[in-house]
């Protein structure tokens, strides 16, 4: 079992949360300008980080996990590769904006799994959440008219399954965290989307112009590697509400993001559903704190969460 994390000054992994943020709300630009497939960007963002990490597990002879929790690290792996390969792709289809906003989707899916894994039925409030954000979801595409043949519906289709698995992973990682190192975590989170889309990876190099792969090796290195390491490091040492808060800076730093290297603009139904799809997010993550029995929480939104 690790040691408890070393006391901090608070404003530490505040700060952590604050730049894990923004590093993350970088994905879209990455993702929009390397001309890798899905697929290989999926070997970039999750290669880089496993291989640094490889060498660590190594040395502590951890490659394999620690045999109480080997199956649950090994599994919420495999789900993050799933998740990942569903984020890039999303972010090729739609506006960073509109991305960034149907990640946030992710502590609803957390309230509902906490009244699964508690047994319960979700109260009228809950309920009510849930109703919002999804709400918000529709009057974000009502410009485009909520065709299925839209490629910026098709990316909101894939955020919103993204953002599912994300709050699935984050519950399971949360847990394992209790008694394991925060580099562990970041190694079996990329462990097997490395080894599944590393092969894609090296298949499209030889016709990659050297940009692209500079900037692939910076995305896997700037989000993968020093985003989630911050990530993970203020996990442990801040409440679910006090890193939610703060993590929310993704949202509008993307979106800025967006506007200024892209051009992207919210019409008027766009910034409608999205201040719903936030507003239902962070009401989530507050009655998720609240005192009271529930389930294990998730931790708050990660970088790019997928970042």
């Amino acid at each position: 079992m690790t040691s408890p994390p070393r006391a901090l000054p608070k404003i530490v992994p505040m700060l952590a949360v604050l730049v894990a943020a923004s590093l993350g709300a970088s994905s879209g630009l990455y993702i929009k300008r390397v001309g890798f497939s899905s697929l290989a960007l999926s070997g970039f963002r999750m290669g880089v980080p496993f291989l640094f990490m490889l060498a660590v597990m190594i040395r502590g002879r951890r490659v394999l996990g620690p045999p109480a929790q080997r199956r649950a690290l090994w599994g919420a792996s495999g789900l993050n590769a799933v998740r990942m390969l569903l984020f890039v792709a999303a972010y090729k289809l739609t506006t960073v904006g509109n991305a960034v906003v149907l990640l946030y989707l992710w502590p609803v899916f957390a309230l509902i799994l906490d009244s699964i894994g508690a047994r319960r039925k979700p109260s009228l409030a809950q309920a009510g959440l849930v109703a919002l954000s999804f709400a918000g979801v529709l009057v974000m595409n009502l410009s485009r008219g909520l065709s299925l043949e839209a490629a910026g519906l098709r990316g909101s289709l894939l955020m919103i399954a993204s953002a599912a698995l994300f709050a699935t992973t984050s519950i399971m990682f949360k847990k394992a965290l209790a008694t394991v190192h925060e580099t562990d975590a970041l190694y079996f989170q990329n462990a097997v989307g490395a080894l599944v889309f590393c092969p894609f990876l090296v298949a499209e190099l030889g016709s990659a112009p050297p940009i692209d792969l500079a900037l692939g090796l910076l995305y896997g290195f700037s989000v993968g590697l020093v985003g989630f390491g911050l990530f993970f490091f203020a996990m442990k040492r801040l409440s679910l509400f006090q890193y939610g808060a703060l993590a929310y800076t993704e949202v509008l730093i993307a979106v800025l993001l967006g506007a200024l290297v892209f051009g992207e603009r919210l019409g008027a139904s766009q910034l409608v559903g999205a201040l719903m799809v936030v507003a239902a997010s962070f009401l989530s993550q507050r009655a998720r704190s609240a005192p009271g029995p529930r389930a294990e929480p998730a931790p708050g939104p990660g970088p790019g969460a997928e970042s």
